[in-house]
C-alpha cells in the first residue's frame, strides 16, 4: 500500500550545489509531491520506503531546478542512519559545464555546441572530443571556407604551398579570409588534433584538454558572432543620438 501527499515539503530549505552559483546553496521547495509505502515481503519482514520529488529555487540566484531523494528500511550508511538517494537536474558537479546563450550564431552550431556540452557533462569524452572537431568543421562552413592553403614540404627540402578542402585548410582557409589571426587558427589546430584522435583512434581525451577547448570555442563564438553584433548596435545608436 502506498500514500501521496502533495507539497508536503513545500518551504523547506534543502543545501544543494546550484550549477549557477558553482558552490553549494541554500534552496528552498517551491513544490513537490511526496509518496510512501510499505510492502509485506514474509510474515515478519516490511519493508517501508519513501520518495519525494520536488521543483527548488537556489535562494542566492533564484535558477530553479528539480530534486528528486529515494529511501527504504533496507539502505543504511556506514553508521547505520537511512541513506538517502538524492538526484537534481540539471546534473550538476562542480566541474559541470554551464553552456553560454549565444544569440547571433547559426543554429547548427548552435545545436552541435550544446550537444557537445551535454556529452563533456555526462562524461561521454571520446564523443565530446569529436563534438570540438565537428565545431571547428562547422564554423569553417557557416563561414563560406571550403579550402585553405598548406605548406607542405618535398623530400628534396623544397616547401610547396597547395590549396587543400581538408580541415586543416579549411581552418588556414578562415584565416585568410580575415576570420581568424594566424595564432587563433593555429590554436584551432589544436581542435583539430583533438578531435582526430578522439575520431581515429577512439582516445578519450581528457576533461581538462576538453575544458580548454570548450572555452576557446566559446571566445571564438563571441569574436566572430556575438561582438560584431554588439558593435552595430552600439553604432547604430551613436548615428541616433547624432540624428
Amino acid at each position: 500500500m502506498s500514500e501521496t501527499v502533495l507539497n508536503k515539503s513545500v518551504d523547506k530549505i534543502i543545501q544543494v550545489f546550484c550549477l549557477t552559483c558553482k558552490n553549494t546553496n541554500r534552496h528552498k521547495v517551491l513544490a513537490s509531491v511526496d509518496k510512501s509505502g510499505k510492502e509485506c515481503m514474509d510474515y515478519e519482514d516490511i519493508f517501508y520506503w519513501e520518495s519525494s520529488f520536488q521543483i527548488i529555487e537556489c535562494q542566492g540566484c533564484s535558477s530553479m531546478s528539480f530534486r528528486s531523494e529515494n529511501s527504504n528500511s533496507e539502505d543504511y550508511d556506514e553508521e547505520g542512519g537511512t541513506l538517502i538517494n538524492e538526484l537534481v537536474y540539471p546534473k550538476r558537479t562542480t566541474d559541470t559545464w554551464n553552456t553560454k546563450d549565444f544569440f547571433n550564431i547559426p543554429y547548427n552550431l548552435r545545436r552541435i555546441y550544446r550537444e557537445t556540452i551535454d556529452c563533456f557533462n555526462n562524461e561521454n569524452l571520446t564523443l565530446c572530443g569529436a563534438g570540438v572537431r565537428a565545431l571547428v568543421e562547422g564554423l569553417c562552413n557557416e563561414n563560406g571556407v571550403s579550402d585553405g592553403e598548406i605548406e607542405t614540404h618535398k623530400t628534396d627540402g623544397t616547401t610547396v604551398i597547395k590549396r587543400f578542402d581538408n580541415l586543416q585548410g579549411k581552418i588556414n582557409g578562415l584565416h585568410e579570409k580575415g576570420k581568424l589571426t594566424k595564432e587563433n587558427a593555429e590554436i584551432l589546430h589544436e581542435h583539430r588534433f583533438l578531435g582526430n584522435t578522439a575520431i581515429h583512434d577512439l582516445s578519450a581525451p581528457t576533461k581538462e584538454e576538453l575544458s580548454l577547448a570548450l572555452e576557446i570555442i566559446e571566445h571564438v563564438f563571441d569574436n566572430l558572432y556575438e561582438i560584431p553584433q554588439k558593435a552595430m548596435k552600439l553604432k547604430s545608436s551613436r548615428l541616433k543620438k547624432k540624428k
